[in-house]
């Protein structure tokens, strides 16, 4: 897996500047450099390749040459990259996909049918069954990050429902989904929000070991892909690619593995419809600060 990709072409300099001061540094821009496909680092690496390497193929054969599969260690940093125009082909959570629209002019491909659904789970054999069962204020919930869409939508539920990180349970942020179930394991904290659909992408015995204590909302979609301006061109192509893929048994395999669903158009008025929940994101990390 190629997860330290060259930094592009255009706004080379101010972004590696600023990946200087935090110690990491792109190669040099090469002329002729492969496109990159980055998946939102919702899981461990290793995990990620075996989930969506089954797509270079079908990228490959519209692009007509090699495409190299990246993520970065973190949300906070694929928000970097992106921004500093190292992705061309984006697997991403929704939030993050709209802000590549709005900020960055990328063109939406296709989505899950699946949508985002996050929900808290706790350990199998906790008594718990609802919220009014927890100690609040010496509670403490694990979540990927606070820039993830599962964690936006779950803490404004929480909120609504009453519940203010900071106030009434200590936030713990993992980095990945499989990160939040083993710390909720160990007994570092009391629960975790994590997707409904990672339930069934991470490890089958971690995931016997929890249950769904209620859902926390929904949204869109589960990951939508998204292609850079550089690849406008391309995004019809790339979007039938994806369709004739998913109808194919090689495809409906990809999309059960990941708990999908299908893969749909994604239309203006339903990306319109995230701005709510950029609006969300923007609050929290307020709140936060």
């Amino acid at each position: 897996m190629h997860c330290d990709p060259s930094f592009p072409r255009r706004r080379f300099l101010a972004g590696a500047l600023a990946a200087a001061a935090t110690g990491w540094l792109p190669a040099a821009v090469r002329a002729g450099e492969r496109p990159v496909f980055a998946i939102v680092p919702y899981l461990p690496a290793r995990r990620l390749v075996g989930f969506y390497s089954p797509l270079l193929p079908v990228i490959e054969g519209v692009l007509g040459q090699k495409v190299d599969l990246a993520s970065a260690p973190n949300y906070a940093e694929h928000l970097v990259r992106m921004r500093a125009g190292a992705y061309d082909i984006v697997a991403d959570a929704m939030i993050h996909a709209r802000l590549a629209q709005r900020e960055l002019g990328h063109v939406p491909l296709v989505r899950t049918q699946a949508p985002l659904e996050p929900v808290l789970v706790v350990r199998a054999d906790v008594p718990e069954k609802s919220l009014k069962d927890f100690k609040w204020g010496a509670v403490a919930i694990a979540v990927t990050d606070r820039v993830a869409s599962l964690g936006v939508i779950g803490l404004r539920f929480l909120r609504d429902a009453g519940r203010i990180a900071g106030r009434d349970f200590r936030l713990v942020t993992t980095g990945t989904h499989a990160n939040s179930l083993q710390r909720l394991l160990v007994g570092d904290v009391e629960a975790a929000i994590v997707s409904r659909t990672t339930l069934a992408q991470v490890d089958a015995a971690l995931a016997a070991k929890v249950r769904v204590l209620m859902p926390l909302g929904r949204g869109l979609a589960a990951v939508i892909y998204h292609v850079s301006p550089r690849l406008a061109h391309k995004a019809e192509a790339l979007s039938r690619a994806l369709f004739d893929f998913a109808a194919q048994p090689s495809g409906q395999t990809f999309i059960a593995s990941l708990g999908h669903q299908g893969l749909v158009p994604v239309t203006d008025a339903e990306m319109q419809g995230i701005d709510p929940l950029v609006v969300e994101l923007y609050r929290q990390m307020h709140e936060e600060s």
